[in-house]
This record gives structure tokens, C-alpha cells and sequence, in this order.
């Protein structure tokens, strides 16, 4: 497995991880009911825990130097980032463009906090895609 394929996965993760942390949170406070201390100091535990293992691992892989990129590394890297720029951008259209007209608040940072998560799980995940699958997927 090389190298961006595996930050990639430990990225993915990661964001997978934590969001979902925060977006159980918010579940909660949106339902009406208050999450319990807890609830909180525990969603800030796993944040801070998976934050901390992605920065040892990058750490530890930023030891050893990394193989110079070549054609196949570049052309998944352009593919991936067209792809997630995309969906950022729909995304921060409807955050910017549609929703101040029917919702206001923390929904809209909430809206825009899902969009830029979204577009970096696309971008990594065709990452691990395109080194699974080959580049011309």
C-alpha cells in the first residue's frame, strides 16, 4: 500500500470518526434535548484521541522521505480534487446561494460544515479508488 493511499484511508477515517461524533451531537441538540456532560466530554475524548493518532502517524510517516510522485500519483491527485471540488462547490452554492432564504443559524453553518467534510471524504475516497481500481477508472 503506498504511501497517500494510506494517509488517504487514515484520513477518511478520521473524518468519519470525529463528524461523527458531531453530528450525533447535534442530533441530539436538535431533537430539543441537551446532551449530558458525559456525552460531551466523551465526544471530546474520541475527537481529540483520533486527532492525536493522525498526527503521530503523520509524524512517523513524515520520518522517512516519501517516494517522488509520479504520472499515475498525479492523475489520481487531479481527478480526485476536480471530483471534490465540485461537490464543494454545489455545496457552498446551496449554503450561500439557497439557504438564507428559508433557514438562518447554525443550520447553515452545520450545512457548510457537512459540505467542506463531504468534499474531502470524495476526494479521499477516489484517492483509495484510483490506487485500488487502477487511474483509469
Amino acid at each position: 500500500m503506498l504511501t497517500k493511499e494510506r494517509f488517504a484511508w487514515v484520513w477518511v477515517g478520521a473524518l468519519v470518526a470525529v463528524l461523527g461524533a458531531y453530528a450525533g451531537v447535534v442530533a441530539i441538540q436538535t431533537q430539543g434535548g441537551e446532551p449530558s456532560p458525559g456525552v460531551r466530554i466523551g465526544t471530546l475524548a474520541v475527537a481529540l484521541s483520533i486527532l492525536g493518532l493522525v498526527a503521530l502517524g503523520t509524524w512517523l510517516a513524515g520520518r522517512r522521505r516519501a517516494d517522488p510522485l509520479d504520472e499515475r500519483d498525479l492523475i489520481i491527485e487531479r481527478r480526485s480534487a476536480a471530483m471534490a471540488y465540485n461537490v464543494l462547490m454545489a455545496g457552498m452554492i446551496l449554503v450561500g446561494c439557497v439557504m438564507p432564504f428559508g433557514a438562518g443559524g447554525w443550520k447553515i453553518v452545520h450545512a457548510a460544515l457537512c459540505a467542506i467534510v463531504l468534499a474531502e471524504i470524495v476526494h479521499h475516497g477516489l484517492i483509495i479508488v484510483g490506487y485500488r481500481r487502477g487511474w483509469r477508472v
